[in-house]
């Protein structure tokens, strides 16, 4: 299976219509989480030249580690992901990593709203306030081929009336490091 989403810039007017709209189409309540995601750069290939991603997320409390690979789709983020849960604690996965020759490369942190919303082809909603960056939107759903996940994402962010905002192909790393090379 294939992780396909889209981010979306969110205003505040768009933020308020997304709550309703999600609210009319009967998604589960939001559960708002704490994440702060730990982004590792590989010892013999450039992760931004793959356009890949290995990251430690913290998760109120919970720890995964996830491999994405290329997007399949910009500025669509259909992609395979790989993701696990570890027992192992933050530092000691760090150590670890490190110890393989990866290095610390960036942490994003983040408050993400996340509704469930049931239908054909369930989807994973979240607003997003990044630490730094601003609110975002990005709707998330498993599919079996790049078209089904673009089809759905379409589908989907007219349902949720956001269908007059573009996708952003970026992921909130790219946004911040670009962010920090214009600060500069």
């Amino acid at each position: 299976m294939l992780e396909a989403e889209i981010k979306l810039p969110l205003a505040a007017a768009d933020e308020a219509r997304l709550r309703e709209r999600l609210a009319a189409l009967g998604a589960a309540p939001a559960v708002t989480h704490e994440q702060a995601d730990s982004y590792f750069a590989h010892p013999g290939r450039d992760f931004r030249q793959t356009d890949e991603a290995l990251r430690l997320r913290l998760d109120d409390g919970v720890l995964r580690m996830t491999y994405k690979g290329p997007k399949l789709d910009p500025p669509r983020k259909t992609r395979e992901e790989i993701e696990f849960k570890l027992e192992a604690g933050l530092d000691l996965a760090t150590t670890l990593l490190e110890r393989l020759g990866f290095r610390a490369a960036a942490v994003v942190r983040k408050r993400r709203a996340e509704w469930h919303v049931p239908g054909a082809c369930p989807a994973v909603v979240s607003i997003d306030e990044v630490e730094g960056l601003g609110t975002y939107c990005e709707v998330e759903v498993s599919a079996a081929t790049v078209e089904e996940g673009r089809t759905a994402l379409i589908g989907l962010q007219r349902q949720l009336a956001l269908d007059h905002l573009s996708p952003i192909a970026e992921s909130y790393l790219e946004l911040l490091e670009r962010r920090a090379d214009g600060a500069r």
